[in-house]
């Protein structure tokens, strides 16, 4: 055991997996980079940094609590929580919203503000519902409107500068009314697959044009300054037309605005217009939320055959004095932001290891039981989560926005909101834990993290089963990872199949159900994805759209398997309906683009020589060939970049990366090099070092940085370290040698 000054810190058991994602994103390094914080250290330091708002006689026993919480695996808060608890760094709340207004200064100033939380930790939402459409006149200016499509791309610009405290890329949601007049630019504005690639995107629907899409109708757009109309619309096919974009590419989500509003708990200091990036916390301008989930998976008791209901209510209880606690101890990069955060006090507590309950209890996630015991923990966790900051107002006062709620005269609660369910998707991993309430993905599968820590995820619970009823084999596991259904397995029994049904083989219905089901008694939102196999159709998503609407969910995103170049969870192969029939399981196959496809050029130069890049993309958006056209047809240059472009589409069509295809191209040195124009790639060593960080930057999962677009790959004749491009200039920054002497 490790002792602190206040709390005792047992062992904690974690699988490896919990481990890794620990050494590699969480645990605290010396200036080396050497880790130098076991996890038992970790939940030490978090659990005293939050005690230290308690009372000085009851701090060492709330930190030896929250502790205990944390070790068991029991409970776990956010992770910018266990990342920056205790540091003196960072932020402690992981989701902000933040205004945009229609005028110059609210739109840089918030793109400021972004990059503020952003590199604190915090993940941002934006509306852009209140500016004027693209082309609108400005009277300042004489000028035209940009539109809320370039005010995008420009926050995605910005997010691409700033790594979230250092330790990820930042994340982004931006949200446009259903009414905007520019709302089919944006429904559309990340189809080339390289645009605001850091943002998800949602439309805000109203109930009034879900009605209309129903009936047939026309629907009004109107200008967000004064509501005067801009022209309508075809309610339905404008729904379709949705609902064919997130088939395609996963974009844009739903939000349901009147239901959102129908339960914000301060409607006097005004409307809820966005959420954050996952969707499942609507916020006003400049709030944060403060979230943590508890696991609800290790309150099954196998004896009793049901929940230790008594000790989930004491936990619940806990987490919520945890979660007040971060609210009051944390640090914020803007004053808005702590005026507003502390002025309601919004805390969210949620689960996770659902799928792993159902499976414990021997029920299928698709089944009326299953609902039904949804229900009642959802409303359990709420009724406990009420009780406990109602007596955290009465021990240390309501949120100061209490008289301006929908509270008065009834209970005097502590925080303006109590529980919202979260994706879980780190949190679940150190826990050992299926991710919030979903079902699990596949029995075996990759999990593919944000810097680049690739794991494998078994169902331990599965291949259990399989030995304990003489059906394991390991050709099954492996057929298992390679994306086969258990459903369309004949050497599995049928119980087998219902108690481990997995994401794909529930139907879009059932999911929205179970997200409905817990929607009931939460106070924010739910994350949770629709997911739908490769051969789901564009009415299967729309289909989704209209029943989570009907079942008072307050949005709903839609993920078709395939549709995302890259995507998180995915099989070792998985083949797709646009794959080679037939190949054999386990062997390469080549996914071939159709006779039509879109397509993306981007002209260039290096040096005096000037070059077009076209990527040829499939369907989903992701890249499956590139063209390479040199301005000097015939040379040495020219026919090597040919080469190399018919070399990279034949790999990408068999699944190499551009990030793979990057690492080994990537500052190679030949002539032509030089400067190239470009403010994103100032200087290239040659014309395929421009050309791969080009391709890696628009369609590689983690982009460029600062150092990788500054370093020239040319030795500093002094000194002999690497001089770096700096505004039109090779320096040293080490001697301080300049080609511009």
């Amino acid at each position: 055991m490790v002792a602190s000054s206040h709390v005792i810190a047992h062992p904690v058991a974690l699988s490896k997996n919990a481990r890794t994602v620990l050494e590699r994103r969480y645990l605290l390094r010396d200036s080396a980079g050497v880790v130098i914080e076991t996890p038992e250290q970790l939940f030490a330091r978090v659990a005293e940094a939050i005690a230290l708002v308690e009372s000085d006689s009851m701090r060492g026993a709330w930190a030896q609590r929250f502790y205990d919480a944390m070790a068991s695996l029991r409970f776990l808060p956010n992770s910018p929580t266990l990342m920056n608890a205790g540091t003196g760094r960072g932020t402690l709340a992981a989701c902000f919203v933040l205004p945009v207004e229609d005028s110059m200064e609210s739109i840089m100033s918030t793109a400021q503000a972004a990059a503020m939380v952003q590199k604190f930790g915090g993940g941002t939402g934006f509306s852009f519902s209140r500016l004027r459409g693209v082309g609108e006149s400005i009277a300042t200016t004489h000028g035209a409107a940009c539109g809320p499509v370039s005010v995008l791309q420009h926050y995605d610009d910005v997010s691409r500068l700033v790594t979230q405290g250092g330790k990820r890329d930042g994340a982004n949601m931006g949200v446009l009314r259903v009414d905007h007049p520019d709302v089919r630019a944006f429904i559309h504005a990340k189809d080339d697959g390289v645009t605001a690639q850091r943002f998800n995107i949602s439309i805000a629907v109203t109930d009034a044009f879900m009605q209309a899409a129903a009936d047939g109708r026309e629907f009004t757009l109107r200008d967000p300054r004064d509501g005067t109309p801009r022209g309508t619309v075809d309610a339905a096919e404008l729904l379709d037309e949705i609902a064919r974009s997130a088939w395609l590419t996963g974009d844009p989500g739903l939000l349901f605005l009147d239901t959102i509003n129908a339960s914000n708990p301060t409607p006097a200091l005004g409307a809820i217009e966005s959420t954050n990036p996952c969707g499942e916390v609507p916020l006003l301008p400049w709030e944060a939320c403060t979230l943590g989930s508890i696991n609800v998976a290790r309150f099954w008791n196998a004896d009793a055959g049901d929940l230790d209901w008594d000790a989930l209510r004491e936990t619940v209880t806990l987490g919520i004095r945890f979660l007040d606690d971060v609210v009051e101890v944390n640090t914020f990069p803007l004053q808005e932001i702590a005026d507003a955060v502390r002025g309601n006090r919004k805390v969210g507590l949620g689960m996770m290891g659902w799928a792993d309950l159902l499976i414990a209890a021997g029920l299928a996630y698709d089944s009326e039981a299953a609902l039904a015991l949804a229900g009642r923990l959802a409303r359990t966790i709420g009724e406990a989560a009420d009780a406990a900051s109602a007596a955290l107002g009465a021990e240390k006062g309501v949120f100061p926005n209490w008289e301006r709620s929908i509270y008065v005269g009834g209970a005097r609660y502590r925080n303006a909101t109590r529980t919202c369910i979260a994706p879980t998707g780190t949190i679940a991993i150190i826990a050992g834990a299926s991710s919030g309430i979903e079902p699990l993905f596949s029995l075996a599968h990759m999990r593919r993290m944000g810097d680049g820590t690739v794991l494998t995820e078994v169902a331990t619970a599965f291949e259990q089963t399989a030995r304990e009823g003489n059906f394991f084999r390991p050709e099954l596991m492996e057929a298992l990872a390679r994306g086969a259904r258990l459903n369309a397995r004949d050497d599995v029994p049928p119980e087998a199949k219902r108690r481990f049904v997995t994401a794909h083989e529930v139907s879009s219905e059932w999911h929205v159900r179970m997200q409905a089901a817990f929607q009931a008694h939460t106070d924010l939102a739910v994350s949770k994805t629709v997911n739908m196999p490769n051969e789901a159709t564009p009415e299967d998503v729309r289909a989704s759209y209209v029943r989570a609407h009907a079942l008072g969910c307050k949005g709903v995103t839609v993920y078709r398997d395939g549709s995302r170049a890259v995507q998180v969870l995915a099989h070792e192969i998985a083949p797709r309906a646009d794959s080679n029939a037939g190949a054999p399981v386990g062997e390469p196959y080549r996914r071939r683009l159709p006779d039509e496809r879109p397509a993306v050029t981007h002209k260039f130069r290096v040096g005096e020589q000037e070059g077009y890049i076209t990527v040829g993309l499939f369907e989903d958006g992701t890249p499956g060939e590139v063209f390479i056209k040199m301005a000097k047809e015939g040379s040495t240059v020219s026919g090597l970049t040919d080469a190399v472009a018919l070399l990279t589409s034949v790999a990408l069509q068999y699944g190499v990366t551009i990030e793979r295809l990057a690492d080994k191209l990537e500052h190679t040195r030949f002539e032509p090099y030089g400067s190239t124009g470009n403010a994103e790639l100032p200087f290239a060593t040659s014309m395929l070092d421009y050309i791969f960080r080009w391709l890696r930057l628009h369609f590689g999962e983690s982009g460029t940085n600062s150092k990788a677009t500054s370093a020239s790959g040319i030795a500093c004749p002094d000194c002999g370290l690497q001089l770096a491009y700096v505004e039109q200039c090779l320096l040293c920054e080490s001697c301080g040698y300049s080609r511009c002497g």
